[in-house]
């Protein structure tokens, strides 16, 4: 059997989880504090760079040249579909600004709420929605080339109103980048970008390189266990869309399921990396073993047979439930990044779901086409982090501030309360910051 273990209901299951090793924390942590700590900045992160990524060791510019970006070329079809992907990701991140903003005042980029006046105070009470001015998008490298990772972190923080955007990416061990990224970049409008990855990529983005990179307020983009992890160490010194781990999937079929589709879109996300973890949940061992049989027929042969077969070994799990209610509560356990409902009743199961990154539902809602062109980011939860975590959206890149104008109606009203409180905790000066403000000067 290609996967590692089956099981028979949520009772006997434990999510797989990836474990990330000391040795990992304390590289990271070394090239964070180096990165931090470098009298230059960016003479640091390019060594690393010429360390870890260029490993023909050539020396090349850390930022990409106008030229550089300008010449880069790819296919006409492949154009045509970076184009077209950015034109849908586009529309669905301005249709979610307009739903989220619909009742709010617009001023520039900023949106503002209010709640509405009353006959005993004209004050006013609200938040302000503001983007962030810079955000940093890292697009991964190294096993394979990711132009999508481009669209799905950049677009939603152009249309969130970032005002600059800094892109960081391991170089190929020429020093250059793939022109696919470059085309990508160029076509989004994004044309600072550092020849970076890892943990010194994400350390660029969120220290800053000087002058001619100031810090991100955000940063966005998967990446690695280094890329990850250098995040997690960064957490509250920068803006970070999630701690986004190997890809998962978890894909629910009955007797009713394709098991040509199941298997597609179980091989669609297992084939990254050897880490990447996947879920397949029947309710009938029937339907279970047709698509362990269509999986190793669409496996034979595939140019990634190796890794998806790697993956599938270590981290693939069969559940066997009994219901689709068994089978929700399976999937909200582990609390998956992708999940693909195949079975009669897609939208009544997905009612079942509350803890996923995204759900595709149907025959013909395809993994690949929420990797790369229907609309929502392909960022997204993983490690659980879909019980209380969002994908990547126009949120990512924006923040909340309070505001309050009160008239002298308002705050007399408060008083009491204000004093009291400043009683009970044993702050006097909060509530004489109150009073004050009726006494005789």
């Amino acid at each position: 059997m290609i996967l590692s273990r089956v099981v028979t209901g949520v009772s006997e299951l434990a999510a797989v989880r990836a474990e990330v090793s000391e040795a990992v924390v304390a590289t990271v942590r070394e090239i964070l504090e180096g990165v931090r700590d470098a009298d230059d900045r960016q003479a640091c992160v390019a060594s690393y760079a010429r360390k870890f990524d260029a490993r023909e060791a050539v020396e090349f510019e850390l930022f990409v040249e106008p030229e550089e970006l300008e010449r880069a070329r790819v296919e006409p079809r492949h154009h045509d579909a970076i184009r077209e992907a950015i034109r849908r990701v586009w529309a669905f991140h301005e249709a979610q600004l307009k739903v989220l903003t619909s009742a709010m005042r617009q001023r520039g980029t900023t949106f503002e709420w209010s709640i509405p006046p009353t006959e005993n105070s004209i004050g006013f009470e609200g938040q302000r929605l503001t983007p962030v001015r810079y955000a940093g998008v890292y697009v991964p490298g190294g096993k394979a080339v990711y132009p999508s990772s481009v669209i799905m972190n950049a677009v939603p923080a152009l249309v969130a109103g970032v005002e600059r955007i800094v892109l960081a990416t391991p170089p190929l061990p020429d020093g250059t980048l793939h022109p696919a990224v470059l085309v990508t970049a160029r076509e989004v409008g994004i044309f600072k970008i550092v020849k970076a990855g890892g943990a010194y990529g994400i350390g660029a983005l969120a220290l800053g390189l000087g002058p001619a990179m100031p810090p991100c307020d955000v940063v966005a983009g998967p990446g690695n266990v280094y890329v990850n992890e250098a995040k997690r160490q960064l957490w509250g010194q920068v803006g970070l869309d999630l701690y986004a781990g190997p890809s998962e999937v978890a894909v629910y079929v009955d007797r009713s399921s394709d098991p040509r589709l199941a298997a597609a879109d179980l091989l669609t996300q297992v084939e990254h990396a050897e880490d990447n973890i996947a879920y397949l949940v029947a309710t009938d061992r029937a339907s279970f073993d047709r698509v362990l049989v269509e999986a190793e027929r669409q496996l034979a042969g595939s140019p990634r047979e190796a890794i998806m077969r790697a993956a599938l070994r270590t981290c693939g799990v069969g559940v066997l439930v009994a219901t689709e209610d068994e089978a929700a509560d399976v999937i909200n356990a582990v609390a998956p990044e992708h999940v693909s409902l195949l079975g009669g009743d897609p939208q009544g199961m997905a009612d079942l779901i509350r803890n996923a990154g995204a759900l595709l539902l149907g025959a013909f809602s395809a993994q690949s086409a929420g990797d790369f062109a229907a609309g929502p980011s392909h960022t997204l939860p993983t490690g659980r982090a879909a019980r209380f975590a969002s994908p990547v959206n126009v949120l990512t890149f924006m923040k909340l501030t309070s505001v309050s104008q009160l008239q002298a109606g308002d705050l007399m009203e408060m008083l009491p309360t204000i004093e009291a409180f400043g009683e009970m905790e044993g702050f006097p000066t909060h509530a004489r910051g109150a009073k004050v403000r009726f006494e005789d000067r």
